[in-house]
């Protein structure tokens, strides 16, 4: 659109002016805007002036208000070339802000009334000598361009109100200085006088505006310092009332506001404007419409010119033309160009005015009659003569004829009638085709398409705005549109014919252009204009009448484009010299003109093609046209192809080609091909040009037998001739892959089993067909190699050719001869035997993969012949099992310069063998189920050649190119026998049997595993052959942990042993091998999984290949713990703690006052006052829990204080024996209990005394003979041991609350009666139950006689110990005993220091004998605060009640005393046995 004048296709809007919002006016403006006082005005002297930092600030803000209101006014400004919003919901107004100078021109009236006419001529009429009209011209953009931009239909004018404040400083806080009573109030004459100046401006103004019917309003801005003034309204009412102006929607008052009301003021002052301003252009209809009918008739200018031009017969025709414009330019503008003007106008303020009906009617009057002034002869005024061609005014005339036939259907899209838009679009190009006859610019001129190509473009340009803003596109339906020239076109329930709406009249004339371009009317109702219209028996859809999306009309562009290239080029090869035009000719009596020939050498005709082919591409591809989307790329890369841009042209090619080879248009793409070679061969891509031509062969490519020999001919050039210019330098591989192809020949795989055994052979056939006929190959092609690729590379096969291409009588020796047959179809069949194939190796020695390298080999004939099927029959043998798969077939072209290697993956075989259509007498017929063939060649004899048979396998697919591979069936069979449940720690026997199942002896070997319980984790199960051997070796720390025995070798000899001196042993046949493995599990009681695999070598066929075969057997064992423990810890009393103790020390200081001790033994310092020792009886019950007697040759407990000390590596006193006794269980349950050693928190554990087993048993004999240290434990049996330990704390309040007081290591083995079954002795780490430690609380102790007689004083010693850091206060009462009295304090009250300890002495009086109770000394603990360690708040204590703030009174305990319970609760009490008094008891 952008090549016409804007003013004629853009949506013309009502135009509004607004004043007074351009930046800041000069100051000579203002003044003159604002006058101040004169000199005659004495009443009030000029205030002093203002401050000019007050000033400026003012008008900052006032000028930030103003340029606010211009921006909201301007925001809706939409300038386009589409705009269907009506009413208020588009955009209202085209704002043009204007100077507040500005005044509207005067009207003609007013220019006649007052002689001022030659002031302001019109320089935009015909009439007037200095318009680029004068004399008969129609109508120009500039016109357009001033009522749109000059002379609006809302006037607005926005000025200030005058303050005081502007010049006069505030120093009288805020009241006015000058000022006078009026009958309103306070009046201030310098506002009064400034108010009418405005009031007298406004109203001259309006006045003006009035004359031209132009709607005016005035917006007064106030100032912050008007809204605390209260005569601000009385100021307001008089200017409103002196300009005469309305309240309601012409006089508005704008205050200081923030953005968001300044866009809501300025929306409702447009929408309040809107009324004013269609009345405006309504009278602008209403005036012209009277200067139409106040024109003469068309006939009364009729001058007689044409006649006075045809009456010279002798003149040239260009001196007819120039004559002819001299009389019409002597003429001036007809009537019907008058006609024409008013109703364009018309026509621009209906669409102003958004009356789309009415502005669609005026341009419809207007285009036809401009389409009458382009007739040789008119029909609106006879004998009037057409526009001259290739005149100013013909050019003009053209340009608003296309014009107004783009406004008339876009306002026919405005209004829904879709079909009546493009009838109006196809008219104008049929009436301007028989126009273009006429005017010797037809079809066969570059002019004529150059036009077209514009129409089109511009049609589409408006589809594509339309439908980007919402316009749909109409969906058609059969028997909305009706085939024929004239028939009437039905779109819903009205009729669209628009043929004869030209409105000339009535609705019975019909218009039309004969064949020399001469319009005519005629009667009749065709259609019926606007009415109804009829619809034939052969009603349908016709595409051509039928609206489409701009794609569509791109597309008619391009090809109108390139229509205009070639017009082109035939009228240059007319000039042979281009600076000077041609002599009319009998071939060219018209030719172009040097001026147009000139210009349209300026035009890029190929890249005006391709952007209308692209623009039409999206187009389509937006509307997902996918076959039209590849057609317009196909015409893109031709172009690009014409222009020479090969690499363009050549991917455009390609993109296509792949949608046409997907979905087999094999027509269209034999012909992308083609253009494709030449593009290639342009840019010398001569690989695409290789993979290009090999499927230009195939068959399903339609073409003659004189094509395809000459395409096989240049391949076979390219490929193998030295003096071709593609074969200069050595090119890269090329790897075609052919399911992405059409293939000039098929590949297929066959196995002859689905299934074969490992090492057995296994054949296989490559199938080689060539399709379409005799025809379809033009001669044999030769192939250097066939490589046959297995999913096992081990296994991969290659069929070379070593002949040269030119020799086909050259002797190969090893070749294979050739086994040929033919069927009922004529096609020839060719067997090839390649089984003997010879390993060896491909590419150098430096080849990355050894594997890939080694190949199986063979030499063969891969003559690939027309309308032949080639099978090359192999042979494998896979090595293991696997699912064998053929991963491709290669076809490989091997030359001097090319390497092309055809691929054919497996996944495509049986895709490509069910779209094959040939068929031969072997192959099944159609109709029948597809099936597995394989090609048989009986044996030949002397007398007869070979014969070839397909013979059918079984049904499913045709061909399978995957073998399953499997081990032969063993029939072996094994057994495994043992005892179960199994102990920890123990070797287990299991005793594995293998019976030889086979026809022959064979060598067998075992492998056997132990597979963990959880792969995560590391385990120490391991297993053994000789579990004495591996108890010497776990002795000295030497053995290995092994789960996995391998290459076991099986023998019928008794003995267990795996020695290499057995050497292999060939098992007879149905004899049974043992082979005895011992099993240690260790630390967790649950099944273990064995798994025993066996493997041997066996021969298959005669040839002897043998190949191994295996059976595995997998069991589970359970393993239980052997013993249970479990201990009580009971409390010595005190003398039993002074054992061993030297004399000297009983009685020194108090603890506290003693000094540090040193400890040898272990290197660390004690402190006396902090340190606890306590003696505790260990009673041990030991329970077998299996159902196995066991034999225990030693039972020892190791403290905790020992085994860390051989954990840490200081085993010196202990020897070695410790640290080899610790189970991992005892330092890994530490670390992830995340536990602390004793030694680390300052507690030692010593072994004191160990004392004699209780064993409920018999002896048994050991390994040395030493029967009197092995005791035979039965399943059931408890035995019980006792050990007397002492524990250390270093201290008490560091200690935790129980502690490991170290584990039983019990050496044993289960017991048999054999000696040769009897394993070595293993160790078991038995755990014991923690010790929970005193508290460290005050506590009091006892020193009592072993005995007391009756009637016979003796001394009780208490003593009371503070462990803790803090004082305490006890409070001592004694409760009398009933079996004695004592001598002492009743009650007192004693202060314990810390880490102090307090003798007590009590002397008693035994009564009776027996087992007396001693006078309770109770000691009660006043708990007033809560005890802290170390600075930390200590934690409540179970004497305390669990609340570390009580008062209560704890009682202090008395340790080693006897618990006793009486009726009331369980009390702690300590008793001595008594005596009897000697010589009492007779």
């Amino acid at each position: 659109m952008d090549t016409y004048p804007p003013e004629f296709v853009i949506h013309l809007q009502p135009t509004l002016i607004v004043t007074g919002l351009t930046p800041a006016e000069d100051a000579s403006q203002h003044g003159a805007s604002n006058p101040a006082p004169t000199s005659n005005d004495t009443s009030s002297p000029l205030p002093p002036p203002r401050p000019a930092t007050q000033q400026h600030a003012n008008s900052s803000i006032l000028e930030a208000q103003k340029a606010a209101l211009l921006q909201a006014m301007l925001a809706r400004n939409n300038v386009s070339y589409w705009d269907n919003t009506k009413g208020l919901a588009g955009s209202l107004f085209f704002v043009v802000p204007e100077h507040r100078s500005y005044i509207l021109p005067p009207t003609r009236k007013f220019l006649q009334q007052t002689n001022q006419q030659h002031l302001f001529p019109s320089s935009l009429s015909p009439s007037s000598p200095s318009s680029p009209l004068y004399p008969d011209g129609l109508i120009t953009p500039l016109w357009i361009k001033r009522h749109r931009e000059q002379i609006p239909s809302v006037f607005i004018a926005i000025v200030d109100l005058w303050d005081r404040e502007s010049l006069v400083g505030n120093g009288n806080d805020g009241q006015r200085g000058y000022s006078d009573k009026g009958p309103l109030g306070v009046i201030d004459p310098l506002e009064r006088e400034h108010d009418i100046v405005l009031a007298q401006e406004l109203l001259e103004r309006r006045k003006a505006a009035q004359e031209r019917f132009v709607k005016f309003a005035a917006v007064i801005i106030l100032q912050r310092s008007h809204m605390e003034d209260p005569s601000i309204e009385d100021r307001l009412n008089f200017v409103r009332k002196s300009a005469g102006l309305d309240t309601k929607n012409s006089f508005y008052v704008f205050p200081p506001s923030n953005s968001q009301e300044i866009s809501e003021f300025a929306v409702n002052l447009q929408r309040s404007q809107y009324e004013g301003s269609m009345n405006y252009y309504k009278e602008q209809v209403k005036r012209h419409k009277k200067k139409k009918s106040n024109l003469p008739a068309t006939t009364a200018s009729v001058r007689p010119i044409q006649q006075q031009v045809m009456g010279g017969q002798q003149q040239t025709h260009q001196q007819q033309q120039i004559q002819q414009q001299q009389q019409q330019q002597q003429q001036g503008l007809s009537v019907q160009g008058w006609m024409l003007r008013y109703e364009f106008k018309m026509g621009m303020f209906s669409e102003c005015k958004q009356d789309i009906d009415n502005a669609v009617k005026h341009y419809e009057s207007a285009y036809g009659l401009l389409i009458d002034m382009f007739a040789v002869t008119s029909t609106i005024t006879p004998g009037a003569q057409g526009l001259q061609a290739r005149t100013k005014r013909w050019a003009e005339a053209k340009v608003l004829a296309d014009c107004l036939c783009l406004k008339i259907c876009k306002f026919h899209l405005y209004l829904d009638a879709a079909s009546t838009a493009l009838f109006y679009f196809r008219r104008h190009l049929i009436v301007f085709k028989a126009f273009s006859e006429s005017w010797k610019m037809g079809d066969d001129s570059f002019e004529y398409w150059a036009w077209l190509t514009k129409q089109y473009r511009v049609f589409g340009d408006l589809i594509d705005i339309g439908t980007k803003l919402g316009f749909k596109l109409p969906a058609p339906t059969p028997g909305s549109v009706v085939y024929g020239s004239f028939a009437g076109m039905a779109e819903g329930s009205k009729d669209l014919n628009k043929f004869s709406g030209i409105g000339l009249g009535n609705g019975t004339t019909g218009f039309g252009i004969g064949p020399g371009g001469d319009a005519f009317i005629y009667g009749g109702n065709v259609g019926g204009g606007r009415g109804g219209g009829t619809h034939g028996p052969g009603a349908g859809v016709n595409p051509l009448l039928v609206l489409q999306h701009a794609g569509f009309f791109y597309h008619l562009a391009a090809n109108s484009s390139v229509q205009r290239r070639l017009r082109f080029e035939i009228a240059e090869e007319a000039y042979l010299d281009s600076n000077v035009a041609p002599a009319p000719s009998a071939s060219r009596p018209h030719p172009p003109s040097l001026q147009s020939m000139n210009a349209e050498r300026a035009i890029d005709h190929l890249a005006l093609t391709i952007e209308l082919l692209t623009k039409s591409y999206e187009q389509f591809k937006r509307y997902k046209a996918g076959r039209m989307t590849l057609f317009l790329a196909s015409e893109i890369a031709g172009t690009y192809y014409t222009a020479g841009k090969f690499e363009m042209a050549l991917k455009f090619f390609e993109r296509i080609g792949k949608t046409y080879r997907k979905e087999g248009w094999t027509l269209i793409l034999t012909s992308i091909l083609k253009w494709s070679v030449q593009c290639a061969k342009e840019l010398g891509y001569w690989e695409n040009v290789v993979e290009y031509l090999i499927e230009m062969l195939s068959p399903d490519m339609p073409s003659t037998e004189e094509k395809r020999q000459s395409i096989f001919d240049e391949l076979v050039s390219i490929l193998h001739s030295e003096t071709h210019t593609s074969n200069t330098t050595v090119h890269k591989p090329l790897q075609l892959f052919m399911p992405q192809i059409n293939s000039f020949v098929t590949c297929a795989v066959q196995f002859q089993k689905r299934q074969t055994f490992v090492s057995s052979e296994s054949k296989f056939q490559v199938q080689l067909s060539t399709e379409g006929g005799q025809g379809a190959l033009p001669k044999p092609f030769r192939i250097s190699f066939i490589h046959v690729e297995f999913s096992d590379p081990t296994l991969n096969h290659r069929f070379t050719d070593p002949r040269p291409y030119i020799q086909d009588d050259v002797n190969i020796p090893n070749m294979t001869a050739e086994v040929k047959t033919k069927d009922r179809t004529g096609r020839s069949i060719a067997w090839i035997d390649c089984t003997q194939c010879s390993l060896q190796q491909l590419g150098g020695p430096d080849s990355e993969d050894e594997l890939s390298r080694n190949v199986w080999m063979s030499d063969a004939n891969l003559d690939i012949r027309p309308f032949e099927t080639k099978v090359l029959e192999g042979v494998i043998i896979p090595g293991e099992e696997q699912v064998l798969k053929v991963v491709k077939v290669t076809l490989g072209i091997v030359t001097e310069n090319w390497n092309v290697a055809l691929e054919f993956p497996s996944q495509d075989f049986a895709q490509e063998q069910e779209q094959s259509s040939t068929q031969h007498q072997l192959m099944p017929q159609q109709g029948e189920p597809l099936r597995r063939q394989w090609l048989e060649v009986s044996e030949s004899t002397v007398e007869s050649t070979p014969e070839l048979c397909f013979k059918n396998l079984d049904k499913g697919v045709r061909h399978t190119p995957a073998l399953r591979v499997i081990p032969r069936e063993s029939k072996v069979e094994i057994k495994s026998l043992f005892k179960s449940p199994a102990y920890l720690d123990e070797y287990f026997p299991v005793k594995i049997k293998v019976r030889n199942g086979e026809t022959c002896p064979v060598a067998m070997e075992m492998d056997v595993e132990l597979q963990p319980i959880d792969p995560s984790i590391e385990s120490l199960d391991s297993m053994v052959l000789d579990p004495h051997a591996a108890a010497e070796l776990s002795a000295g720390g030497e053995l290995p942990v092994l789960q996995i025995l391998n290459g076991i070798r099986l023998s019928t000899s008794s003995s267990s042993l795996n020695g290499a001196e057995n050497g292999k042993e060939a098992i007879p046949i149905g004899a049974w091998a043992e082979q005895v493995i011992y099993i240690k599990a260790l630390e967790i009681p649950t099944p273990r999984t064995i798994v025993c695999k066996v493997r041997y070598e066996i021969s298959l066929d005669k040839d002897q290949k043998s190949t191994w075969t295996e059976k595995q057997h997998s069991f589970r064992v359970l393993f239980i713990p052997p013993f249970d423990a479990e201990v009580d810890y009971i409390p010595q009393p005190a003398q039993i703690e002074e054992k061993g103790i030297p004399e000297e020390m009983k009685n020194e200081l108090t603890p506290i006052l003693r000094s540090n001790q040193v400890d040898e033994k272990r290197g660390t310092v004690l402190v006396p006052a902090l340190m606890q020792k306590e003696v505790y009886l260990m009673s041990t019950r030991i329970n077998n829990e299996g159902p196995w007697s066991v034999e225990v040759k030693e039972v020892k407990l190791i403290t905790a204080s020992a085994a860390d000390v051989a954990v840490g590596g200081n085993a010196a006193a202990n020897g070695t024996s410790v640290a080899r006794g610790l189970s991992r269980s005892h330092s890994i349950s530490r670390a992830r209990d995340k536990k602390k050693s004793l030694q680390e928190v300052g507690v030692h554990v010593d072994l004191i005394e160990s004392g004699v087993s209780i064993v409920n048993g018999q002896s048994a004999q050991d390994e040395g003979g030493e029967g009197a240290n092995v005791q035979q434990w039965r399943p059931g049996n408890l035995q019980t041991f006792n050990q007397l330990i002492e524990v250390v704390a270093t201290d008490l309040e560091l200690a935790p609350e129980q502690i490991d007081v170290g584990f039983l290591r019990i050496k044993w083995r289960r017991h048999e009666e054999k000696e040769a079954d009897r394993a070595p002795y293993v160790t078991t780490i038995v755990p014991l139950q923690p010790l929970a430690l005193p508290k460290s609380e005050v506590y009091m102790t006892v020193d009592l006689p072993k005995f007391a007689q009756v009637n016979k004083p003796f001394t009780a010693r208490y003593e009371v110990h503070n462990p803790t850091g803090k004082l305490h206060e006890l409070v001592m009462t004694v409760e009398p005993s009933d079996g004695m009295v004592y001598a002492g304090t009743m009650q007192t009250v004693i202060k314990l220091l810390p880490y102090a300890a307090h003798p007590i002495q009590m002397s008693c009086y035994p009564l009776n004998a027996g087992l007396v109770r001693l006078p309770r000394v109770k000691l009660v603990v006043n708990k007033r605060k809560s005890a802290s360690r170390r600075g930390r708040p200590a934690l409540p204590t179970p004497q305390q009640g669990g609340d570390s703030t009580t008062q209560d009174e704890v009682l202090v305990k008395v340790r080693g005393a006897t618990k006793t319970d009486t009726a009331r609760s369980p009390t702690e009490v300590v008793v001595i046995f008594v005596k009897p008094e000697t010589g009492l008891i007779r």
